[in-house]
């Protein structure tokens, strides 16, 4: 999944919940809680906020903030611990999610609108009791921030592991926490501002309405996952060009092709440019040497990439929830039986998943070409993958030529012919 376009989502969900008509309308009581102040005191006439008001919101932030990570841990090792049923988590959470965003339109699911709220008695004291008031707003505030937090989680436990949803959950109270802190900085300001947005709300929760039901579909139908390779290409292809413009980067792995000529080591023929442009393959100017590492391979042997110098290797990050890895299988071992004889050889590298799934996985597809198993992700991070499936293309000298983001049918002709050019 494409990380970027899942924390953007994350803090564009926090702060829609923000703008829900349970939470703006309300900001100033908030306020007047945490500040332990009277909400025309909270800044004076010259409109100069308060410092102690301001740290207290940020401590009344952290504390909701704590609650909504514990949140996606819980979420995320409940998940996790259900291996092979993750498409079925996918279908029944956008479902979920679907059920969610028509609530918030239509509202016929009145039990959704009960709200527990929990009580402070005398204002809370000091950092300590504002994170604490913080803590309790967002273990019972339900009704608006509800749906949109129970998406972000859905979609923080199907990340790949606790720390990207630790990650994804932390922008979602950054998206919600920053216009509190806004709030009780710029406060009069901010007044005038609610005001004019009091119109509008409903609006608003129609839109985060939409949103849901948006998400939902497409968590059910997959295209989720398609969307985050599509974004991480585009990404990568702004990355290529601003390399070629001259800047320069340590963790580039690929550039594009500025011309068939060079006179490096590393150039690659030009016959093999026109294969991979002529297949719709990504291509480089010069062939760059990729991370090496060893790694366990399923059939309880190691495998060294550098030791794999010699042949050509079709290095391939996946994972088993992943639709679009699933679906471009088939057609890599189709590829593997027809150019192993000459050289050819699949690495498909398996992202933090038990050992015990991916033998069952690749028994059902009956493939037969070598899985290794990054267990902890720190090869998958040390190639800087933002999106699965994603595959490079190495020569024989052991140069990444091409890298490929997104699910392709590698059985076509034209695709054969661009490996065969490598062989």
């Amino acid at each position: 999944m494409n990380e970027n376009l899942s924390v953007l989502l994350a803090f564009s969900a926090g702060l829609l919940s923000f703008l829900s008509p349970c939470v703006l309308p309300l900001i100033p009581s908030y306020l007047c809680v945490i500040g332990a102040a009277p909400v025309t005191g909270v800044s004076d006439n010259n409109g100069k906020f308060k410092p102690q008001l301001v740290a207290r919101t940020c401590g009344f932030v952290l504390g909701f903030s704590a609650v909504f990570i514990a949140l996606s841990i819980v979420f995320s090792v409940t998940i996790g611990v259900m291996g092979g049923l993750f498409r079925w988590i996918n279908i029944i959470s956008g479902a979920v999610l679907v059920v969610l965003g028509l609530n918030i339109i239509f509202n016929f699911l009145s039990f959704l609108n009960y709200e527990k709220r929990f009580s402070i008695s005398g204002r809370p004291r000091g950092m300590a009791g504002a994170f604490l008031a913080g803590g309790a707003f967002g273990a019972g505030w339900t009704p608006c921030i509800g749906p949109a937090l129970a998406a972000i989680l859905l979609l923080a436990a199907q990340s790949g592991g606790i720390p990207r949803a630790v990650v994804y959950l932390s922008f979602f109270s950054l998206g919600l926490g920053l216009p509190f802190i806004f709030a009780s900085v710029f406060f009069n300001a901010f007044l005038k501002i609610s005001e004019k947005l009091r119109k509008r709300l409903p609006l608003i929760q129609r839109i985060c309405g939409v949103l849901l039901i948006v998400l939902g579909i497409m968590m059910i139908s997959g295209h989720y996952r398609t969307l985050s390779s599509l974004a991480a290409g585009w990404q990568s292809s702004l990355t290529m060009n601003n390399i070629n413009a001259g800047q320069t980067s340590d963790n580039a792995v690929l550039v594009a092709a500025e011309s068939d000529s060079s006179v490096s080591d590393n150039a690659i023929p030009f016959y093999v440019v026109d294969a991979f442009r002529n297949a719709g393959l990504p291509i480089a100017s010069a062939g760059i040497s990729p991370p090496d590492f060893t790694l366990p391979v399923l059939d309880g042997s190691t495998v060294r990439l550098s030791d794999l110098k010699g042949k050509v290797v079709f290095l391939n990050f996946w994972a088993t929830w992943c639709g679009p890895c699933r679906d471009e299988m088939p057609s890599m071992e189709a590829v593997y039986r027809q150019l192993k004889e000459q050289g050819l050889e699949i690495l498909a590298v398996n992202i933090r998943e038990d050992p015990a799934l991916v033998t069952a996985f690749m028994r059902e597809y009956n493939i037969d070409f070598p899985v290794a198993l990054d267990r902890n992700g720190s090869i998958s991070s040390q190639y800087g993958i933002q999106a699965i499936p994603t595959s490079y293309i190495i020569d024989r000298r052991g140069l990444v030529v091409s890298r490929i983001v997104g699910s392709l049918d590698w059985n076509r002709p034209p695709i054969v012919r661009a490996l065969r050019s490598l062989l």
